[in-house]
């Protein structure tokens, strides 16, 4: 018992001293994936992408399908960017009149802070790849169509109507039926035309493009004098999407002509049809449910879709070419007209008996004629070609029937 007390008596005194010590409570482990480290500008001006955040309560991303440059953007997880200010103004069109004029305008016409169109305009580097891909100053012959050669549709076809794209789009649809549906209910679109979309622009995300929308954009507006109307509007845009999203301007990679995302928005397709489609605070089409939602909203509202007819029918003709009549989306015949002709619809089209347009697909061995709806109308306001439209017509019957006989 003294021997105990002894003890206790020889550690109070140590303590007092100091040659005992509290152990300090053991710090907290942050993974490097969730804390926010701005990427420092390079002195060979590559501006690496920022960090991708996982994302939580959210719904579920799969990892078998490959996705470049997603730029996730989470409420309470990562800082808005904040633009520098700068009174100088550099980068590869810095004593550029055209550039100083569409500065003034946007200051005058937006309020734009010009200290900020400074720093940002500074970090500009000219995108030859864009120029030459619109081959804008003549370096190569300019290339024809080649939609009516023989075999054309068929060459086309084989890029998108494979395997293994449908078996993406079944996959796609299972892990995200739930925006799918939402999209359906919301905006009467249904989710294998969404699917559609998404398969032939981006391949469900597998290739969203390497350029710098910011410079792409600005390259064209200055340098691209046919089209510098189009992209001026476009970076008028962009600029004013950087803005309201709190994005770093150089983040967003895309394509030569400054499209991005799964859905392939152009700048003014964003700010006029995109949509927070997941409820976190931002639209961002490198999200799955933003271009689900923003996609279905671009259908309903640019293409007036609607979702009590059709959208195609091939039809059977008794010649292997034919000619004679326009064709294309835009063209509106009668189908008592085109039954004159001697076509007939493969099925029952659904029971819809309105105004078709008359689609021609060159195949190696005859020409395949289908009727389109104001729906078929609608995909081609996505973009304007017969074959594009169709693509994407074909892909979403093939991946509903997939999805359907899976299940």
């Amino acid at each position: 018992m003294i021997q105990r007390k002894l003890l206790l008596l020889l550690f109070a005194v140590l303590f007092i001293t100091g040659c005992v010590q509290k152990k300090p409570p053991a710090s907290i482990q942050v993974a490097e994936e969730s804390i926010y480290t701005p990427q420092p500008i390079n002195s060979n001006n590559n501006y690496p992408i920022a960090t991708t955040y996982p994302i939580e309560n959210s719904y579920p991303l799969t990892n078998n399908t490959p996705f470049n440059n997603i730029e996730t953007i989470v409420p309470n997880r990562e800082p808005s960017y904040n633009v520098p200010r700068s009174q100088y103004l550099g980068g590869a069109y810095g004593n550029n009149y055209k550039l100083k004029e569409f500065i003034n305008m946007m200051v005058n016409r937006h309020n734009y802070d010009r200290y900020k169109l400074n720093s940002i305009f500074s970090t500009v580097r000219r995108d030859t790849e864009a120029l030459d891909k619109y081959n804008v100053f003549k370096t190569t012959k300019p290339s024809y169509s080649k939609a009516t050669k023989q075999g054309s549709w068929d060459k086309y076809r084989s890029n998108f109507l494979t395997s293994s794209r449908i078996n993406k789009g079944v996959n796609f649809w299972r892990e995200n039926k739930m925006y799918l549906d939402k999209a359906s209910r919301t905006f009467g679109v249904a989710p294998e035309y969404i699917i559609g979309i998404l398969g032939v622009e981006t391949n469900f995300g597998g290739y969203t493009g390497k350029h710098s929308v910011m410079n792409a954009l600005t390259t064209l507006a200055i340098e691209y004098k046919k089209r510098s109307k189009f992209f001026k509007g476009e970076l008028e845009n962009y600029l004013l999407m950087i803005r309201d999203e709190q994005i770093d301007p150089q983040r967003i990679k895309g394509s030569y002509a400054g499209a991005f995302g799964l859905a392939q928005f152009m700048p003014t397709a964003f700010r006029q049809y995109a949509v927070d489609f997941n409820g976190d605070g931002h639209i961002n089409l490198f999200n799955k449910a933003d271009a689900i939602g923003s996609i279905a909203k671009y259908f309903l509202n640019r293409g007036k879709w609607n979702n009590q007819i059709p959208v195609a029918m091939k039809t059977y003709y008794n010649k292997k070419r034919f000619y004679g009549l326009n064709t294309g989306f835009k063209t509106k015949y009668s189908q008592k007209h085109m039954y004159s002709l001697g076509m007939r619809p493969s099925s029952s089209f659904y029971g819809y008996k309105g105004d078709v347009s008359l689609i021609k697909l060159s195949r190696y061995t005859r020409d395949e004629l289908w009727w389109g709806t104001d729906n078929f109308y609608a995909i081609a306001r996505y973009n304007p070609r017969d074959h594009y439209a169709m693509a994407v017509h074909q892909l979403a019957q093939a991946i509903r029937k997939a999805y359907y006989g899976r299940r």
